[in-house]
C-alpha cells in the first residue's frame, strides 16, 4: 500500500460502508458525511487507484453505497486533478498523490527555491479564476517587483512539479499564462476552503429558511472541514491571505456558536461549553460565544467559572479597543445572571 493510501482517513470506513447489514452501512455513511462532508467522496475516489486491489474494490462498492443512501451524485472513477488543503498547513494532492516538500524543489537547483515555487502555487490558488499579474505576484512573493527571468524560472519549476507528480497534460491545462496574467484553471482543482465555504453557506441558508435544527448537520460538516487558519504555514501569506483567513475563521466561529446554541437548547451544557472553548480559541472576543458559555456556567451554578470567563472577555475587549462599552451584550447578560444567582443564594 502506498504511503498516501495509508494516510487516507476514509480507509477506516471501508469495512463499515461495505458491511453486510444495511443498518451498519447507513450509520457509517451518515457519520462519514457528517465528519468530512463532500470531501469524503474525494477521499474515496482517491482509493479507486490504490496500490491494493482489494481496497480499490471496496472503494468502488463504498461509493455505490454512499450514492444509494445519500442520493448524492457520485463519480465512479479515480479522482483526477488537483486537491488543495489550505486550511491549516498547505497540502497538495495531484491525481491522488501528495506533493512532498522535496517535490517543490527545482530539478536544476536554480535560483527559485522550493518555498517560492510553493508560494506561487498557493498565491494562484488564493487569487482563483481572476489570476494575478506579474506585478501582483512580485508584491506578494518578492516583497516588491520580480524580474521577468525570475518569474519565468519559478513558473517553469511549478509546471515541472505538476508535470512530474501528475502528468504533462495536467500541468499544461492547469497552469495558464496569458498577457501577463497567470492563473490556475479552476476546473482542474478543488480546495477544502471552497468546500468549507459552500457547506457553511448552505448551513446558513438552511437555518434562515427552515430553522436551526435542520441546519445542525451542515454546521457540523463545516466545522469538521475547518482544520486551521488559512494557509497558516506559508511565511508571506500573512500579507495577502489575512483578509481571507479572517473571513474563514469568522465563519468557523459562527458555525460553532450556532451548534453551541443548539446543544444549550437541549440542556447538553458540557457539549455547549466544549464548543464555546473551541470557538474562543480562535476568537477570544466572540461575544455571542461568550454569552452561551456564561449561560452554561450559570445553569450549573458554577459562579467561579462564570466570573473568570467574564473577566477574561472584558480584559481582551479592553486590550483590543482601549475602552469598554457598558452596553455590551456580555456585560448585560453577566449582570443579569449574577443577580439571579445572588437572589437564589
Amino acid at each position: 500500500m502506498k504511503s498516501n493510501d495509508r494516510a487516507n482517513p476514509i480507509l477506516l470506513y471501508l469495512s463499515l460502508l461495505t458491511h453486510d447489514e444495511e443498518r451498519v452501512r447507513r450509520q457509517a455513511c451518515e457519520i462519514m458525511l457528517s465528519t468530512y462532508g463532500e470531501r469524503s467522496l474525494t477521499f474515496l475516489r482517491r482509493l479507486l487507484d490504490a496500490s491494493d486491489r482489494d481496497i480499490q474494490e471496496q472503494a468502488t462498492r463504498a461509493l455505490r453505497v454512499v450514492s444509494e443512501i445519500s442520493g448524492m451524485r457520485v463519480e465512479m472513477h479515480p479522482f483526477r486533478g488537483i486537491y488543495v488543503e489550505c486550511l491549516g498547513d498547505l497540502h497538495v494532492y495531484v491525481n491522488g498523490r501528495d506533493i512532498k516538500p522535496e517535490d517543490w524543489a527545482q530539478y536544476d537547483r536554480g535560483r527559485a527555491g522550493a518555498r517560492k515555487v510553493q508560494g506561487l502555487f498557493a498565491y494562484l490558488v488564493h487569487m482563483g479564476a481572476q489570476g494575478a499579474t506579474s506585478a501582483e505576484i512580485g508584491a506578494a512573493l518578492w516583497n516588491g517587483t520580480v524580474s521577468p527571468s525570475s518569474l519565468a524560472r519559478t513558473l517553469s519549476s511549478l509546471r515541472q512539479v505538476l508535470s512530474r507528480v501528475g502528468n504533462p497534460e495536467l500541468a499544461e491545462q492547469a497552469l495558464i499564462a496569458s498577457r501577463d496574467v497567470y492563473r490556475l484553471e479552476s476546473a482542474q482543482y478543488q480546495t477544502d476552503a471552497g468546500l468549507f465555504e459552500r457547506t457553511f453557506n448552505r448551513a446558513y441558508q438552511t437555518e434562515i429558511t427552515a430553522g436551526l435544527e435542520p441546519a445542525v448537520p451542515l454546521y457540523q460538516q463545516a466545522r469538521e472541514l475547518y482544520s486551521g487558519p488559512y494557509m497558516a504555514d506559508l511565511p508571506r501569506s500573512s500579507d495577502w491571505g489575512q483578509e481571507k483567513r479572517d473571513l474563514l475563521m469568522n465563519d468557523y466561529v459562527i458555525a460553532t456558536e450556532r451548534l453551541a446554541e443548539y446543544e444549550y437548547s437541549r440542556h447538553h451544557y458540557q457539549r455547549c461549553l466544549a464548543l464555546c472553548r473551541a470557538a474562543l480559541e480562535c476568537d477570544p472576543a466572540a461575544d455571542d460565544v461568550t454569552c452561551w458559555a456564561l449561560r452554561c456556567y450559570a445553569r450549573q451554578g458554577m459562579r467561579t467559572e462564570l466570573d473568570r470567563t467574564y473577566q477574561r472577555y472584558r480584559a481582551i475587549v479592553t486590550l483590543n479597543t482601549s475602552s469598554f462599552d457598558e452596553q455590551d451584550s456580555v456585560v448585560q447578560l453577566y449582570d443579569k445572571l449574577t443577580s439571579q444567582l445572588s437572589a437564589v443564594v
